[in-house]
């Protein structure tokens, strides 16, 4: 691949991942990319009834007392971003939420074999464009009675279809920087999955 091709997937890539990236990473940075300019509410194509944000509150004050009861077996499976709140905003971030779901955000657990014991997590987090997928890999565990759902990815890929474009090593975080999202509640059903990220912002999936 010559240097014009791998600087032309180098910026498509660091560009593409903006979304994913300030929602994995919690940056406190404000870009005037992802800031709304109205208050109009994005079509949800689901007929699964998704919290407010007073209803996530309630659910969040009662797992930080009482835990929210999920457990490491209820996360496996694909989750795909449906819905942002960013901190101290009592309505859903328009903008923010549409790209996710524009550029199919999602991501998924899956039981790490290295060890047969594991109760760490495999996490492979993506978005699309076209034919286009970016994924960033790694590893994630639960911890402590909420819980908190904590990962590091290590790999971030650009594939084409099936086919890898562009791979590279990521450096793996000091603990205190690692990410973490602090779970908030399951749908009984196991529809719909809310958490906070570190940095405030509240996410809803939905099961893939």
């Amino acid at each position: 691949m010559n240097i014009s091709k791998f600087l032309l997937i180098d910026a498509a890539l660091a560009i593409a991942a903006i979304p994913l990236l300030f929602l994995l990473q919690g940056d406190k940075r404000k870009s005037p990319l992802l800031k709304g300019s109205n208050k109009e509410k994005p079509l949800r194509k689901t007929s699964i009834k998704l919290p407010d944000k007073e209803k996530i509150l309630q659910l969040e004050k009662h797992a930080k007392n009482q835990g929210s009861g999920i457990e490491f077996y209820s996360l496996i499976g694909d989750w795909k971003f449906v819905s942002v709140w960013k901190k101290d905003i009592d309505e859903e971030d328009p903008v923010f939420s549409s790209l996710l779901r524009v550029f199919s955000a999602n991501i998924a657990f899956k039981k790490d074999i290295s060890t047969e014991n594991s109760t760490k997590f495999s996490v492979i987090a993506s978005i699309q464009f076209g034919l286009f997928t970016i994924e960033f890999s790694g590893s994630g565990a639960l911890k402590g009675k909420q819980p908190l759902l904590a990962f590091v990815f290590n790999l971030i890929e650009l594939k084409l279809g099936p086919n890898i474009l562009l791979s590279r090593s990521l450096e793996e975080p000091e603990e205190k920087q690692k990410s973490f999202f602090a779970l908030i509640a399951l749908e009984e059903n196991g529809k719909w999955l809310s958490a906070r990220g570190q940095r405030g912002s509240v996410i809803i999936w939905l099961k893939s």
